[in-house]
């Protein structure tokens, strides 16, 4: 089987399912207060840099990652974001680091803190910070660079490079710093108006430099591709429920400017008011009860849960494909997450050359992480959901192992879950070298 070694260098054993796992943490913490996020991963495998987590220190002294409650839905706290959003704002990066490290200070022994506190604290440190006010600047103020191309000209945008170098498989901040180091040789040139192409070079140099060939032949693979490639992204991300694969392809969807993200519930939504439940009744449940509508019950050999799983997945399949034959109809960008997304119900092949269709499997095979990420979801948003999670708990588990036997026989790589960052950031990977693959057999720069 495919694994991810971005992630995880570890193969998990599998377990039987034979209820609930304890989720011990040693805190004395209730079950209810654990999160896939609380854990501290390894390196990204990146040459010359480590994950965000490892680099920036985003656990606490107890090795717990602080989350933010943004409502109700808890998220994993990155400075990098914080930067992005301070230099947006106009401060250079310098000072936006520097009230990112203060707020990392001051949070740090947490274990949740409230998004409304975070801004309060923002705005404390931005109006009157040690050593005196924040530039609000650009670099060089009164120089604004120009950049000219094939289609014109217009300002240079850190927001535009910095999302080409993400594609590239850089952490957030790794992408910040090359953004201004590249602007800071563009200034240092003297000239007000530079040609894409010298951007588009200086930024290969400066990956090729920092992070290693890889990193800089990826940015040139996606450039091209926006550039010069009309055929649409379609990534497919299965992964049994409540894995976290809308959130990834949410933060995917995010680095490489997909514009449309779907999932297959609402497809399944749609389909459910087009088609009877006395028609089709495993179409009417969750994923997980699908087996508790078969119409025929399975065979003595399979496990029904599965089967009923699996004929669900084959109704949804057909809306699945229409979708993906309708973003490649108006050529968008389009990221598509579900149960669903079965191995071996979807060949990515068969939209030959309409399409970059690139199928992946996002799975988090402990046990203990899996279910505590559940009990967690049950105490926020959309709790009332998640309490049918907790209790599926087994059925869930079997999916997913199914899932995981097809993913090896029809060769779709699975991608571990547990931490957000480096997921978002192999699913980039994967999917721009697998575009990049695609140009080299095509002749194509």
């Amino acid at each position: 089987m495919v694994r991810s070694t971005a992630v995880s260098s570890e193969d998990p054993s599998r377990r039987e399912a034979e209820g609930p796992p304890a989720v011990p943490d040693g805190s004395g913490r209730s079950q209810g207060e654990l999160s896939r996020f609380e854990a501290g991963r390894g390196s990204t495998g990146a040459p010359g840099s480590e994950s965000v987590a490892a680099s920036e220190g985003e656990e606490g002294a107890a090795g717990v990652r602080v989350r933010v409650d943004d409502g109700g839905v808890l998220r994993p706290f990155m400075r990098g974001i914080l930067v992005h959003s301070l230099t947006e704002l106009g401060f250079s990066f310098e000072d936006a680091y520097a009230v990112a490290q203060e707020v990392w200070r001051r949070v740090r022994d947490r274990m949740v803190v409230r998004r409304d506190e975070l801004r309060a604290l923002v705005a404390e440190l931005t109006r009157s910070a040690p050593g005196g006010d924040f530039e609000r600047l650009d670099p060089t103020p009164g120089e604004r660079l120009d950049v000219l191309g094939k289609d014109g000209r217009w300002p240079f945008s850190k927001g535009r490079l910095q999302q080409s170098l993400l594609a590239a498989g850089l952490d957030p901040r790794d992408a910040f710093e090359a953004v201004f180091e590249i602007e800071r040789e563009l200034h240092a040139q003297g000239e007000r108006r530079v040609a894409r192409d010298v951007i588009r070079r200086l930024a290969n140099e400066i990956l090729t430099r920092r992070f290693g060939e890889a990193y800089a032949r990826r940015y040139l693979a996606w450039r091209y591709f926006q550039n010069e490639d009309e055929r649409p992204l379609v990534l497919l991300l299965g992964g049994t429920s409540g894995v976290g694969k809308s959130s990834l392809a949410l933060e995917v969807a995010r680095r490489l400017s997909i514009a449309r993200v779907l999932s297959t519930d609402s497809i399944r939504d749609v389909m459910r008011v087009m088609v009877s439940e006395d028609l089709v009744p495993t179409l009417h449940v969750s994923s997980f009860e699908a087996h508790t509508r078969l119409v025929s019950p399975a065979d003595g050999d399979h496990d029904p849960v599965v089967e009923g799983f699996l004929e669900q997945s084959r109704t949804i399949s057909v809306g699945v494909r229409a979708a993906i034959d309708r973003s490649i109809l108006e050529g968008t960008n389009t990221a598509i997450d579900g149960v669903s997304l079965v191995p071996g119900l979807f060949d990515p092949s068969g939209w030959g050359d309409g399409a970059h269709v690139v199928f992946l499997l996002a799975a988090d095979e402990d046990r203990e992480s899996l279910y505590a990420h559940l009990v967690a979801r049950a105490h926020g948003r959309g709790a009332r959901a998640s309490e049918r999670y907790v209790r599926n708990f087994q059925q869930i588990v079997r999916i997913q192992e199914h899932l995981l036997e097809r993913a090896e026989t029809f060769g779709v790589p699975v991608v571990d879950v547990q931490d957000l960052e480096l997921a978002a950031q192999e699913v980039v990977i994967r999917v721009v070298d697998r575009i990049a693959e695609r140009h080299a057999q095509e002749g194509r720069a």
